[in-house]
């Protein structure tokens, strides 16, 4: 399937593509990969530390994306370590990586905490297939659930991240509660030990996705790395025979792991360096493509956005100076931010990843199921585009948006297609 779409797209200019249509410039893409793998090399390097980076692949949901943000074909020495919000993810990689005959991906870690029987059964399987399998726990019945079930494989234990709340109220235990206290209090059982380790503590900063400068991201980095830290320093006074600087600590959201760019920031050099009692680990995922929320926290610029959805103009109205399109909630969903509108129309010459700053006219002001009504960005401005046109949308939320596409336009720096992605949708 996707080598007939490739043969049949293949060196096709964007406006001369379908649409809706989702697309991906390839070179601002690789650029977003090659600066995050540089600032976590950059941290490393000024702290005299080793530092580990996991992304997660749930955004764009395909190999060659994924590859990608590991490092293949970015930076000399790629990471082999990756999330995935599903299990078709990780089915879907795997299934690749065996075709292509390499073995890129060696570390899965699932990224929710669902020790449940059905979904023990799966991750069962794909621990057969990778090197390394971690998952989630936050609840003590998880445990007690990984204990019934037994090992994942004869000679291997389950590897368990502490899933940890620091204030995003998702996901996580809080730190030095009554349940953290029988969560860690399981692992003085002998039953537990038989089948199950504790591999490392896991903080997302989910709520950083409401800062406002990379500023306020970089504090949020900060509390990220105390909190699983403290928490490692917790587990060890819970579990004095443990060794607890064998943990992972893995921190990271999109944003507090951008605050990475302020490379010299005194506080986290120094915290790392001298508090720090176990590895570090960051964590993120939608840097690679970035969107509208990404925008809004005012620690990257639209510029940087990768992925567009590709619209039509099917009709305008004069008297009220609006444009109506086929870019409505099934391709642009109902997401928002502090950026007004569900999107932001580029001009495609302006697709560049050596463009300073893009001219914005129109916007996306409101949306139906299959409608989009775009307004001026500026009151007064905006000129009709003519009927049949084509227009770049930067969504609100691309890991959501990118759900509605059944494959992704790679385009090349001049705007032809290159190749196509296709993602591991669904569960």
């Amino acid at each position: 399937m996707i080598n007939d779409i490739l043969s049949i797209y293949k060196g096709v200019n964007v406006e001369d593509l379908p649409t809706p249509s989702f697309i991906i410039k390839e070179d601002i893409f690789n650029q977003n990969c090659k600066l995050m793998l540089e600032n976590v090399q950059e941290l490393s390097k000024v702290t005299d530390t080793e530092i580990k980076f996991r992304p997660h692949v749930k955004t764009h949901k395909t190999a060659k994306g994924s590859f990608k943000q590991l490092g293949h074909g970015i930076i000399d020495t790629p990471y082999d370590s990756i999330l995935i919000s599903t299990i078709k993810e990780a089915e879907g990689l795997l299934n690749y990586q065996n075709m292509i005959h390499q073995n890129y991906v060696k570390d899965i870690t699932f990224s929710l905490p669902a020790c449940i029987p059905e979904i023990l059964e799966q991750l069962q399987e794909i621990s057969k297939r990778v090197d390394h399998l971690r998952i989630f726990v936050d609840n003590p019945e998880h445990i007690d659930n990984l204990i019934k079930f037994g090992k994942p494989k004869p000679d291997t234990k389950w590897s368990v991240f502490l899933k940890i709340d620091i204030g995003t109220k998702r996901a996580g235990v809080v730190p030095r509660s009554e349940t953290f206290n029988e969560i860690i209090d399981k692992f003085n059982d002998p039953k537990t030990l038989e089948c199950v380790e504790l591999f490392g503590v896991y903080a997302h900063a989910g709520h950083s996705y409401g800062s406002n400068n990379i500023l306020e991201a970089h504090q949020l980095l900060l509390k990220e790395i105390q909190a699983v830290n403290e928490t490692a320093k917790d587990i060890q006074e819970l579990l004095p025979k443990f060794d607890a600087s064998k943990l992972v600590l893995s921190v990271g959201a999109t944003p507090t792991s951008n605050s990475l760019r302020i490379r010299d920031e005194p506080q986290i050099i120094d915290y790392i360096k001298n508090r720090l009692i176990a590895v570090l680990e960051i964590h993120c995922g939608n840097y690679c493509l970035y969107d509208l929320q990404q925008v809004s926290t005012g620690c990257v610029s639209k510029e940087e956005v990768s992925g567009f959805v590709l619209g039509s103009v099917v009709s305008s109205y004069k008297e009220r100076n609006e444009i109506l399109t086929n870019t409505g909630v099934m391709s642009l969903t109902r997401e928002a931010s502090r950026i007004k509108g569900f999107g932001l129309c580029v001009p495609f010459n302006e697709l560049s990843s050596e463009k300073e700053e893009y001219n914005i006219t129109w916007y996306v002001d409101r949306i139906s199921q299959e409608h989009g009504i775009l307004k001026p960005y500026f009151e007064g401005d905006g000129l009709l585009l003519p009927i049949g046109s084509k227009m770049a949308i930067i969504p609100q939320h691309a890991c959501i948006t990118m759900g509605q596409f059944p494959y992704y336009f790679v385009l090349d720096t001049n705007n032809n297609v290159s190749d196509i992605w296709y993602p591991y949708q669904k569960w």
